[in-house]
């Protein structure tokens, strides 16, 4: 077996390559390391259910990454100014608006004032949401409508405006996120779960559609800790003993990361953020 011996590669400033007494393939020599860095200084990004929590945590991130943000709430203002607060937004670089995601004519309106103040949304994050608990036997018709409105119907309008709305010779990116549940099913939540199985579907649709131009993954946080209603149960999954909770930055970071135009290759994909609670 030929010694290994490290030689100064041609570019300098990214360390070494690794001589193995052969000459390595053409694609090889090609291959080089670089630094990566997010950079979304070009961006537009949209959150909705991006008043608090994850979808909060989610807008931070791309404010961060150089993106200018638009964060939905659903009804509560005082959240929102809360979150727009926090976000630093003065409205160049962060703002928000209160917008039913299952009203069609709400939607159409918001994403027209977006353009009008920031341009066109080229990133969408899909995070809006009704988690009810409710017994199957119990569960009426108007509570799994609303449900379902909220996060399958809402998803559709939002990203069939982004699909129309997006210039050409522009790139996209859609990230829904999903729920744990849909993969391990809780009981008293069977409207929740259809749902965010369907986001899974959905993202799969969107992928196919989007071919070559928009990019549409979906990330399922596990058990996140989260500041929770006066009333609000704890994360299904989150009494299992070994796992403990995640963080809505982790969730954050992976959202992020799929929404980077530089990486172009990444569709229709299913990400779960859960610490190993699940393994597909």
């Amino acid at each position: 077996m030929p010694g290994l011996r490290f030689n100064a590669g041609p570019d300098r400033r990214w360390g070494h390559r690794l001589r193995l007494g052969y000459t390595l393939p053409p694609c090889w020599r090609r291959v080089s390391f670089v630094a990566y860095r997010i950079d979304l200084k070009n961006e537009v990004a949209l959150v909705t259910g991006g008043s608090r929590n994850i979808g909060l945590a989610i807008a931070g991130a791309l404010l961060e990454a150089g993106a200018r943000v638009c964060i939905w709430g659903g009804s509560d203002r005082a959240a929102l100014e809360a979150a727009i607060s926090a976000l630093g937004g003065d409205g160049s670089t962060a703002m928000g608006e209160i917008v039913r995601v299952e009203n069609e004519g709400e939607v159409l309106a918001a994403f027209d004032g977006i353009e009008s103040q920031c341009g066109p949304v080229t990133i969408l994050v899909n995070n809006a949401a009704e988690r009810p608990y409710e017994p199957l036997n119990t569960l009426s018709r108007k509570a799994w409508t609303a449900t379902v409105d909220v996060i399958m119907t809402g998803a559709f309008l939002t990203s069939r405006e982004f699909f129309r709305r997006l210039p050409e010779g522009r790139n996209g990116a859609i990230v829904n996120i999903g729920g744990l549940s849909a993969h391990r099913p809780a009981k008293h939540r069977a409207h929740v779960v259809a749902a965010k199985a369907g986001l899974v579907g959905l993202t799969r649709a969107l992928a196919e559609e989007g071919l070559g131009r928009v990019r549409a993954n979906c990330v399922v946080p596990g058990a996140i800790e989260t500041d929770r209603r006066a009333g609000q149960s704890a994360p299904s999954f989150a009494s299992e003993s070994g796992y403990g909770l995640g963080q809505p930055a982790n969730v954050a970071r992976a959202v992020v990361s799929l929404a980077d135009p530089a990486e172009p290759f990444v569709t229709g994909q299913t990400v779960h953020v859960n610490g190993g609670r699940f393994m597909p």
